[in-house]
């Protein structure tokens, strides 16, 4: 007679068995299936990162015990200084000491002629890091001779990955030309009455829009009033309009760009583009985002910001609602899975996306190659640019670059010299392209000057001091 408590016993040890080969057969199958890379508007608002810089290592050691006792200490002092133990080898105890240089391990034996790997993250940047001396130790007495210069037995450096901040500069100043740029909405023609937007540089000021998701019915004006959206407006600031759907659909496209130019994973040929996924949401059969590929849903955006008097106020938020959910599902911690050139590595697979599936009929995908490194992006020296428009009424833009972090000034005086606006007053900011938008609604028409000053901020000494002409006419 077969007893029904051990039946069960082995029909439970039968399920955990068959459900941790199915785990480890799912955890596999994401292990090597291609992922994908989004960008939510919180991290394209980030300050830049230093992405690419080295800040120290990962090392490895072997300590052999040499000696004829079992040792249960082990006593080393480094050339560097240590910033964590990653692992201990097995021992239980790990003491950091003098300064950051010498560890102390304890509260494991060690055989004759038995080793232990100690891995540490320490403050030397290149191959360089050794032991200077190390001994054993049993009961806290040394045990035979000091051992000198041992060497890691693996290296592996450490760099500052990169952040939004970093994917936006990037996409603008190395995959976007100008004058095109990313266009939001649908060019018109001059006559028309309808907006769009075209953004053709990199600034953080892009984001996150907060706003109802709408139409392109207002710009609002430096001094609070707004005036209808009619016309191409360029590189506008939240700001001007702040439309969560906007924000979220130039998300969108610049994860696009990133993953056609192989600024972004996946890079396998076998792999779709990220633009050509198909988004279906079973659980909500009313989506209007259904059925349509992320490029079909762009170009239903973009039409819906344009197109004010053809979509109503549900549609907007159901598009809204989408395009954020896609920009979320592959959104994660940045990581760089090369820095020559700069890539950005996938976050998730699709598998872990039940509404977005790979087009049917997918056909191998050849990436251009790129060959720009993290920190190509930065410009090499100072420069104040032409304001554009110019003429200009009421309003212009004044675009400086700064290949270092300074304190700005940037003051316009009229044609008797006076001061007539402080655009920024010694203002720190961070290294690259800046742009500042100029209201000049309140000034008569003339010609007006703007100089700019910066000053290192760790010292304030003058580094750069230009002056540029501008043409105001009403």
């Amino acid at each position: 007679m077969i007893h029904p408590f051990k039946t069960l016993i082995s029909h439970t040890k039968f399920y955990i068995f068959s459900l941790t080969f199915t785990l480890l057969f799912v955890t596999a199958l994401h292990a090597d299936e291609a992922k994908y890379r989004t960008f939510s508007q919180d991290d394209l608002a980030q300050k830049k990162a230093k992405s690419g810089k080295l800040t120290g290592s990962n090392v490895c050691f072997k300590f052999y015990n040499t000696t004829d006792s079992v040792n249960n200490d082990l006593h080393a002092k480094f050339n560097t200084h240590i910033v964590a133990v990653l692992d201990a080898g097995g021992f239980p105890s790990a003491t950091i000491n003098d300064k950051g240089k010498v560890l102390d391990l304890g509260g494991m034996n060690v055989a004759p002629g038995d080793s232990v790997t100690i891995c540490l993250r320490v403050e030397k940047k290149d191959s360089s890091s050794k032991a200077n001396n190390w001994w054993w130790t049993k009961d806290n007495i040394q045990v035979g001779e000091k051992n000198k210069d041992l060497k890691a037995i693996n290296y592996e450096p450490i760099h500052i990955e990169p952040n939004g901040g970093n994917a936006l500069e990037y996409i603008y100043k190395k995959i976007v030309t100008r004058p095109n740029g990313v266009v939001v909405g649908i060019p018109q023609p001059k006559d028309s009455a309808r907006g769009w937007i075209r953004y053709m540089k990199a600034d953080r000021k892009y984001f996150p829009h907060t706003g109802e998701p709408r139409c392109f019915d207002l710009i609002v004006n430096g001094n609070g009033s707004t005036k209808p959206f009619v016309k191409q407006l360029k590189n506008p600031h939240v700001k001007k309009h702040d439309n969560h759907l906007l924000g979220e659909l130039h998300a969108l496209k610049l994860a696009c760009i990133a993953n056609d130019s192989g600024f972004t994973e996946p890079l396998d040929t076998n792999a779709a583009l990220f633009c050509t996924l198909v988004y279906n949401d079973t659980v909500n059969s009313g989506d209007p985002c259904n059925g349509k590929s992320i490029a079909d849903i762009i170009y239903l955006a973009d039409s819906a910001l344009t197109y004010c008097i053809n979509f109503d106020s549900a549609t907007y938020a159901a598009l809204d609602n989408c395009i954020s959910r896609i920009n979320a599902a592959f959104d994660g911690p940045y990581v760089a899975a090369s820095f020559s050139p700069l890539v950005i590595a996938g976050a998730h697979g699709l598998s872990e996306v039940y509404f977005l599936h790979a087009p049917p009929g997918n056909t191998p995908v050849i990436r251009p190659q790129r060959h720009a490194d993290a920190n190509d992006v930065l410009p090499e020296q100072f420069e104040l640019r032409q304001n554009y428009p110019n003429p200009f009424n009421p309003s212009t833009t004044i675009e400086f670059n700064l290949p270092e972090e300074a304190r700005v000034t940037l003051t316009i005086y009229n044609m008797l010299g006076q001061q007539v606006a402080y655009l920024l007053d010694n203002q720190e900011l961070e290294d690259g392209e800046q742009s500042v938008e100029f209201d000049a609604s309140n000034l008569p028409s003339g010609i007006y000057f703007y100089r700019i000053t910066a000053l290192r901020t760790e010292d304030s000494r003058p580094v750069y001091n230009a002056m540029k002409k501008m043409i105001l006419i009403k």
